[in-house]
C-alpha cells in the first residue's frame, strides 16, 4: 500500500512537471515527405514516437510467444514437421525398397534435417548413392551421417564396408574393417564382414587365426563354425601343397600348426593325406592314415590307405589284413587289400578280396580294380566287362 501511494505521488509530479513544460514551450516538429507535411508540437510527436514503439514492440512479444516452443502453437508447428518428416523418410524407404534409387536419395535426404533420425537418412542416402554408382555423393551422406549424429562412427563404417565388400573391394573393406576393430572393441558384425572379407581375398590363414573369437563370441552356429573352420585348414594345407618343399616340409609344417580338434577330424586327415600322396609323399602319408584309422574307422581313409603304398609293401599289408580279424564284411576293406596285394604281386589274393568285395557292394572302383588286375594276368576280355560295369555305375559327368 506504501509502494502505491509513493509510485502515485511520483507519478503525479511528472505529470505537473511535463504540463509546466509544454506551457512554457510546447516546440515545434515538421514533418515534410513530398507534397504531404505534418506539423505538430515537440511534446506531441514525442507521444506519438512512443505509442508506435510500444505497439510494435508488443506485437513482436506477443508473436514470439505465440510460436515458441514452449506455447501450443510452437508445439503445434513443430510437430506438424516432424510428422512431415517422418512420412517423407517412411516414403523415401518405401523407394529404396522399390530400387528407385534417384527418388529415394532426393527424398531422404531432403527430410533429414528435420528427420528424428537423420542417421537413419543419410546411411539409406548414402546406399541408395552406391546403388547407382555415385561414389562422390557415397562419401557425402556418409559424412553427414556421422556429423549428425554422436557415436555414428561404428555405424557409418560398417555400411561403408558393405558397400565397399558389395563392389567386390575387399582389400579396401578389410581396411576399413580393421581400423573399425580398433574402435568397437569385438563388434559381432565387424566379425562376420571380417569373415567375408578374408574370404574375398582368399586369406585362409588370417581366417583359420579368427576363429577362436568367432566361437568365444558365437557369431556362426556350431555347425556352420565348425564347416568354416575345416573349409579354412582345407585350405591352408592346399596352399601349402602350392608352394611345398621336396620333402614336403611346408605340408607337415602347416598340418603340425592346426590345433587337436582339426588334426584328428578324420575328413582333415584324409584332405592332408591325399596332398601328400600327391607331393610323393606318400610313406608318410600312410603313417598318418595308420594312426587315424586306429581312431576313427572311415572308408574314405581307408580308400586313401589302399593307395598309400608306403615303403613296406609286405608290412602295410599285413596291417591291414590284421584289421579283417574284427571286420571281415567291410567292402571298403577289402577293396584296399586288393590293391595293396596287388601292389605285391600276389595276384591271386588280390583276386579274391577284390571278389569278397564285389559281393558285399557294386560300385565302380571295385569294377575298376577288378578290371586292371584282369589285364595284368591277361584275362582282356573279362577285364573289359569289368570296366564297362564300372562305367555304368561310375556318377555322369
Amino acid at each position: 500500500m506504501k509502494r502505491l501511494f509513493v509510485a502515485s505521488i511520483a507519478l503525479l509530479l511528472a505529470s505537473l512537471a511535463l504540463v509546466a513544460a509544454i506551457e512554457h514551450d510546447p516546440g515545434y516538429v515538421l514533418i515534410s515527405y513530398g507534397l504531404h507535411t505534418i506539423e505538430t508540437s515537440v511534446w506531441i510527436g514525442l507521444g506519438v514516437f512512443v505509442g508506435l514503439f510500444a505497439l510494435i514492440y508488443g506485437f513482436f512479444s506477443l508473436w514470439r510467444r505465440l510460436v515458441s516452443r514452449s506455447s501450443a502453437l510452437g508445439r503445434w508447428l513443430s510437430n506438424r514437421g516432424y510428422r512431415r518428416s517422418q512420412q517423407q523418410t517412411a516414403l523415401g524407404l518405401i523407394n529404396f525398397i522399390e530400387g528407385n534409387w534417384l527418388s529415394a536419395r532426393k527424398i531422404l535426404a531432403r527430410a533429414a534435417h528435420q528427420s528424428e533420425t537423420p542417421l537413419l537418412n543419410y546411411l539409406m542416402a548414402a546406399r541408395a548413392s552406391h546403388e547407382i554408382k555415385d561414389d562422390i555423393k557415397v562419401k557425402e551422406f556418409l559424412k553427414k551421417a556421422e556429423q549428425s549424429t554422436s557415436g555414428a562412427s561404428i555405424a557409418v563404417d560398417l555400411s561403408l564396408a558393405e558397400m565397399q565388400q558389395d563392389r567386390g573391394q575387399y582389400e579396401q573393406s578389410l581396411a576399413t574393417l580393421t581400423r573399425l576393430r580398433r574402435n568397437s572393441d569385438k563388434h559381432p558384425h565387424v566379425l562376420r564382414l571380417l569373415v567375408k572379407a578374408y574370404r574375398g581375398i582368399n586369406d585362409a590363414r588370417a581366417l583359420l587365426a579368427l576363429v577362436p573369437e568367432l566361437k568365444k563370441y558365437k557369431i556362426f552356429p556350431p555347425e556352420q563354425l565348425h564347416k568354416l573352420e575345416l573349409n579354412a585348414a582345407k585350405a591352408c594345407i592346399d596352399e601349402a601343397a602350392k608352394s611345398r618343399d621336396g620333402g614336403g616340409g611346408e605340408l607337415a609344417s602347416q598340418f603340425k600348426q592346426l590345433p587337436n580338434t582339426l588334426s584328428r577330424n578324420s575328413d582333415l586327415v584324409a584332405h592332408f593325406a591325399s596332398a601328400l600322396i600327391a607331393a610323393g609323399e606318400r610313406a608318410r602319408a600312410e603313417k598318418l592314415i595308420r594312426n587315424q584309422l586306429k581312431r576313427d574307422w572311415n572308408s574314405e581313409l581307408l580308400d586313401l590307405y589302399g593307395r598309400a603304398l608306403g615303403d613296406d609293401g609286405k608290412k602295410q599289408l599285413l596291417y591291414a589284413e590284421n584289421w579283417l580279424k574284427e571286420r571281415n564284411n567291410d567292402a571298403a576293406l577289402y577293396l584296399c587289400l586288393g590293391r595293396l596285394s596287388m601292389r605285391e604281386k600276389q595276384l591271386d589274393k588280390a583276386l579274391e578280396y577284390l571278389e569278397n568285395s564285389l559281393k558285399l557292394e557294386h560300385n565302380a572302383p571295385v569294377y575298376a580294380a577288378l578290371g586292371s588286375l584282369l589285364c595284368e594276368r591277361g584275362d582282356y576280355q573279362r577285364a573289359t566287362q569289368y570296366f564297362q560295369q564300372g562305367l555304368a555305375l561310375a556318377p555322369p559327368l
